[in-house]
């Protein structure tokens, strides 16, 4: 997929003094990806689409012809990648920013998220589907390895847009990560096609950004085409190059995020690696015992053989010969002939030669392989299984801390965190240069993932119970911003009602006293008839 694009970019990064050869990718010391690597991530984004290569057999069959097959397929790669992302990411998510205080401990209280900084965030966010569009990349993400986020200033707002890892191209790197970047966006307007390439390069005073627009009007080709005007597309909304001098911004205007995983293809690539990248053997054996299970199903249907003799006959009008008639789509009866041989008497009926299905064997192999496969991914044995009767299911009641589902998501969760606080120092920084955010950018991060998903309240609950001989453990303004997720103010709201409705008796005892006095007006009635 990337051969003949990647090729057109080698000849572009030449012609700006970056590549010394364009004879072989891994000859180019400047680029930090060969291809090797650009092989691995098309096909694992293929694996995530549905389509990996082992799916597509060819057989030869007796008669020396040669047949195509097309496996069925679980999908995997999707479900891995889904659940990781749904895991470690929702719209729960908590992204707190305040204004930083050298030698000040900030307690958690509501009054933090009133500030000019987490406003201007909170509105970026909303303004770009941030919470919608993050969790959908970060299933791309951990389905080919990695993905982009990239921020500029358009219409007087932060945008934010997202790039998958097949449409990124490291140049450079340093201790924190990816530097100097290319980034390229097809699409399509006008009935031509389209490719953008952003170049992210600095200097020693600033971080620059270059667009290139190319046109193609060969779809089904990865070449970049011919070099066109970004007037032609983007009117002046886009400029050819973009300066960010150092002494206001503190990073790139883009962000690179990859699993937190360590690649073992490549040690020395800041390229990330899927989830299921080093699972392929068990999801080709995954696929094929699944295929199985179908062809089961199909080779497994019934089959009754028929004498010929019972068989419906005719003449052939053109022919002059008695044949037979029979239904050539009927699956379930064979004509047969009755040859007896032997000399012996043989009785020629209807006899049933279904032979019996293998599901369960078949099903019991396909859960032992997801066991493996989970294990090989980063979740816990059981975290997926296979029945007759639901098919494929994914288990989603509660993750123990102690749970290696849990320990993945903790895991990743520290590079999305890193990333984040990353995200919002670059969004204030674009905001404060172009006059749309006139606050401070010296501010303090706090993200706060969901972690109900890892919390049993009940087993918790009898564990403190336990611990404290039945004693409170924490107060009760506490406890309520913990379950609701309420703020201090809220909580605080929410226990004064409380604290005033139990002043005023419990609804039994309102319910004794209105009896009472019911009862005792009852009685100065009858004293007085």
């Amino acid at each position: 997929m990337f051969k003949n694009l990647w090729s057109r970019i080698k000849v572009v990064l030449t012609k700006m003094g970056l590549v010394k050869s364009i004879e072989s990718v891994s000859d180019v010391s400047d680029l930090l990806i060969d291809d090797d690597q650009v092989k691995q991530i098309d096909m694992w984004d293929a694996a995530y689409k549905g389509n990996p290569e082992w799916i597509h057999k060819k057989w030869t069959s007796a008669l020396n012809n040669v047949h195509s097959h097309t496996q069925k397929s679980l999908n995997m790669p999707k479900i891995l990648s889904k659940k990781m992302a749904s895991l470690v990411f929702s719209k729960k998510v908590n992204i707190l920013v305040t204004p930083h205080v050298d030698g000040v401990k900030k307690d958690n209280d509501d009054d933090q998220s009133d500030n000019e900084a987490n406003k201007f965030i909170q509105d970026t966010l909303n303004d770009n589907y941030f919470y919608n569009n993050c969790e959908r990349y970060l299933e791309y993400m951990f389905g080919t390895g990695g993905m982009v986020m990239r921020f500029y200033i358009a219409d007087g707002k932060v945008k934010i847009r997202f790039a998958t890892a097949d449409a990124f191209y490291p140049i450079s790197q340093d201790e924190n990560g990816v530097t100097e970047c290319v980034i390229a966006s097809r699409f399509v307007k006008g009935g031509k096609y389209y490719t953008l390439l952003e170049w992210h390069l600095e200097d020693d005073n600033n971080f620059i950004v270059k667009n290139e627009l190319y046109t193609s009007v060969n779809g089904d080709s990865d070449v970049l085409g011919t070099k066109v005007p970004l007037k032609d597309v983007y009117g002046t909304s886009l400029k050819d190059e973009s300066d960010y001098p150092k002494k206001f911004y503190t990073r790139p205007t883009f962000i690179y995020l990859k699993p937190n995983l360590a690649n073992n293809f490549s040690y020395n690539s800041p390229l990330g690696i899927s989830i299921f990248a080093n699972a392929i053997d068990t999801l080709k054996q995954l696929d094929q015992a699944y295929d199985m299970l179908n062809q089961e199903m199909e080779m497994g249907r019934r089959r009754i053989i028929v004498p010929d003799t019972l068989m419906e006959r005719g003449y052939n009008q053109h022919t002059g010969d008695m044949e037979y008639h029979m239904n050539f789509e009927e699956r379930v009866y064979q004509g047969f002939t009755f040859d007896n041989t032997s000399g012996q008497p043989t009785s020629q009926e209807p006899k049933d030669i279904t032979l019996p299905l293998r599901n369960k064997e078949i099903i019991e192999t396909i859960n032992s392989l997801l066991d493996i496969l989970a294990a090989q991914t980063g979740f816990s044995a059981g975290t997926f299984s296979y029945s007759n009767t639901q098919g494929l299911e994914t288990a989603t009641g509660v993750i123990s801390r102690n749970s290696d589902t849990y320990q993945s998501k903790s895991s990743h969760e520290t590079i999305l965190e890193d990333a984040f606080k990353k995200m919002c120092q670059t969004i204030l920084e674009l905001g404060k240069a172009s006059n749309i955010y006139r606050g401070d950018t010296d501010v303090d991060v706090s993200i706060n993932f969901d972690d109900s998903i890892a919390k049993d309240r009940t087993e918790n609950a009898n564990y403190y119970e336990l611990i404290t001989g039945n004693k409170p453990l924490m107060p009760r303004k506490e406890a309520i911003k913990q379950i609701f997720g309420m703020t201090n103010g809220q909580a605080q709201e929410y226990l004064d009602q409380l604290t005033k409705e139990e002043s005023q008796g419990s609804i039994e005892d309102v319910l004794d006293n209105h009896r009472q006095d019911y009862g005792e007006d009852n009685n100065e009635d009858d004293r007085e008839s």
